[in-house]
């Protein structure tokens, strides 16, 4: 069980996460942690070869990596 893990059961038993604990589980999601680095190497691409459209889209890569784990639900759960 990783710390992620154990985090989460803990606050399912009522303890509230800190700021920092709740950007680290957000970006330990894998598909979040995959957008990012692609966003990294498609930024860094950007601008070696001085392209915008790639600079664009590793921005909105990265931020749909969070907007995907602000908005994840866990299956089977209601809101």
């Amino acid at each position: 069980m990783g710390w992620a893990e154990f985090k989460v059961k803990q606050y399912h038993h009522g303890l509230n996460a800190s700021w920092l604990e709740r950007r680290m589980l957000e970006h330990a999601n894998p598909v979040h942690f995959f957008l990012a680095i692609g966003s990294v190497i498609a930024f860094a691409y950007g601008l070696w070869t001085h392209e915008l459209s790639w600079v664009i889209l590793s921005l909105f890569a990265a931020v749909m990596g969070h907007v995907y784990t602000w908005t994840w639900k866990p299956w089977g759960k209601p809101d």
